[in-house]
């Protein structure tokens, strides 16, 4: 028989083990140890082993959870985006609310404190790809980043796949990047503690 207070315990130390883990490999990579993770989270050392299996194991959850994180993040604006191309005419000054407001929540996002962690995670991805960044990409990255392209190019009036299109979407997504990657540079320099 399940016992719903151990589920609820074992979901908590889970949850626990990912956040730790999501600091330690955003910060060391897979040279990030179990032990600092586990003390990080609060947990035993073998829990890791007994909720995750081995420390890639782990490696590759904290990926699942900065996809589906993400994903649910913009799961919203992407459903209003395909309301939106299912009209016969869609309206262009809805779409191109739409990208402004894709670039709104991405910035504030990826500016929060509590996110700087997946953005070092994800960083050290692109420079050293492993099986966890073709995980983000397939689920996450890929996905937005043509749904984005698909607004772009639908307000220009130019087809999706025209690369001038894909290109200009990478383009604008780096600038969005660039807070995250520049955030602690414009905080000082300006003096922000917050950046709206």
């Amino acid at each position: 028989m399940n016992n719903p207070a151990m589920t609820i315990k074992g979901e908590q130390a889970k949850k626990q083990l990912i956040a730790a883990a999501l600091a330690q490999f955003g910060e060391y990579g897979m040279n990030a140890t179990t032990r600092e993770i586990a003390a990080q989270a609060g947990q035993n050392i073998a829990a890791i082993t007994y909720y995750f299996g081995s420390k890639e194991d782990l490696y590759l959850a904290c990926a699942q959870w900065i996809a589906d994180f993400i994903g649910e993040q913009f799961r919203p604006h992407a459903e209003e985006a395909e309301r939106l191309f299912a009209q016969p005419q869609p309206d262009r000054a809805a779409i191109r609310e739409l990208i402004l407001r894709a670039c709104r929540n991405m910035i504030q996002l990826l500016t929060q404190d509590d996110t700087v962690n997946l953005s070092k995670f994800i960083s050290r991805e692109q420079l050293s790809p492993t099986a966890a960044y073709h995980l983000v990409h397939e689920q996450v990255i890929s996905p937005l980043h043509s749904h984005l392209t698909r607004l772009i190019a639908a307000w220009t009036g130019c087809d999706a796949s025209d690369t001038r299109m894909i290109l200009h979407t990478h383009a604008l997504i780096g600038e969005i990047l660039a807070f995250r990657l520049g955030k602690e540079n414009y905080s000082v320099t300006y003096r922000l503690d917050r950046v709206r």
